[in-house]
């Protein structure tokens, strides 16, 4: 009986655990559709949701807007884009009112859409862990 109670305590601790690790450190999705040329439908990423300091062009990401969606990063703070025939400069700082030190924009390659993002809404940086063949 006590070694029940002892296994009971143990398989409780690692579950607590387990679930304090997924929720603030790393999870692990399936991509829900194609993220041309980097990801397919289906494919399994691991997020590192304690990496948000800086992304680079190519880097994935995961973020809110407003559901949980993930993309490749397209330009980074500095770049110039084009959209509708319009340039534009992404700003090193989104806005002048900000307090916060890490106040930035990306460009986001979702498959579908291009959108900004701001790196409030990242969950974290993706790493693909494996390609399902179908």
């Amino acid at each position: 009986m006590r070694q029940l109670a002892k296994f009971i305590v143990a398989l409780g601790a690692f579950t607590v655990i387990l679930l304090a690790v997924r929720a603030f450190a790393f999870a692990i999705y399936s991509v829900p559709m194609d993220v041309a040329p980097t990801l397919h439908k289906g494919d399994r990423v691991v997020v590192n949701k304690v990496s948000h300091a800086t992304f680079k062009r190519g880097d994935l990401m995961v973020f809110n807007q407003p559901g949980r969606l993930i993309g490749a990063v397209e330009a980074v703070p500095g770049d110039t884009i084009t959209v509708d025939s319009a340039t534009y400069r992404i700003p090193y700082r989104c806005c002048r009112r900000c307090t916060c030190r890490n106040c930035k924009l990306y460009l986001v390659n979702t498959g579908q859409s291009r959108v900004l993002v701001h790196l409030h809404q990242v969950e974290g940086k993706a790493t693909r862990l494996y390609h399902l063949p179908w």
